[in-house]
């Protein structure tokens, strides 16, 4: 079987930070109002202490909305190919413990995607040094390394990436399960 590495956040979810930074500003943003990558791009800088120990206490996963037809295609996808669900679990804006947020991606994945063994979660931050035959992620640059087919999954933060530059890296863009279910099931 050839091995598929997926993202987790913006590709097999979203929402999560969103529902977060509306709660604690009480506010009603959407992902277009997004003017980045970060959410904290959003947040008055005098507060982000504060909204940084406000996140600490939350499950960004109680937050997050299933990706339209994920589980179905992934559960499809699963009797075809190894996959692996890679996703990173620390970054350093937020300079706190972060196992909890681990531990928050383990049980939702867990409860969302029961057919995926937890053997084959991938905690790491890094995503080059992973050698599969075919990745499927949001961040260009976890698209990196060894890999026979690279999917960039359409996301906010991502959308002004040209289809000539992601051409020229062999990339191909997709922007819904349905769609990577007709080019990988589907041949």
């Amino acid at each position: 079987m050839k091995k598929m590495m997926i993202d987790m956040d913006d590709v097999l979810c979203t929402g999560g930070h969103l529902g977060i930074l509306n709660r604690f500003l009480n506010t009603n943003y959407t992902m277009e109002d997004m003017p980045g990558y970060f959410v904290e791009d959003l947040i008055p800088e005098e507060r982000l202490t504060e909204y940084y120990e406000f996140f600490q206490t939350q499950n960004v996963y109680d937050y997050v909305s299933v990706m339209k037809d994920a589980v179905e295609v992934l559960e499809k996808l699963s009797k075809k190919y190894q996959i692996f669900i890679c996703t990173a679990y620390y970054t350093d804006v937020y300079e706190q413990d972060y196992s909890k947020l681990l531990l928050d991606k383990y049980v939702w994945l867990r409860e969302k995607f029961p057919f995926i063994s937890p053997y084959q979660y991938v905690f790491i931050n890094d995503k080059s040094l992973l050698e599969c035959d075919i990745k499927i992620d949001d961040r260009l640059d976890n698209l990196h390394g060894y890999g026979e087919t690279k999917f960039l999954f359409t996301s906010h933060h991502n959308q002004d990436i040209s289809e000539e530059e992601l051409a020229s890296q062999g990339i191909v863009r997709v922007s819904n399960w349905k769609e990577i279910e007709m080019l990988l099931l589907e041949k």
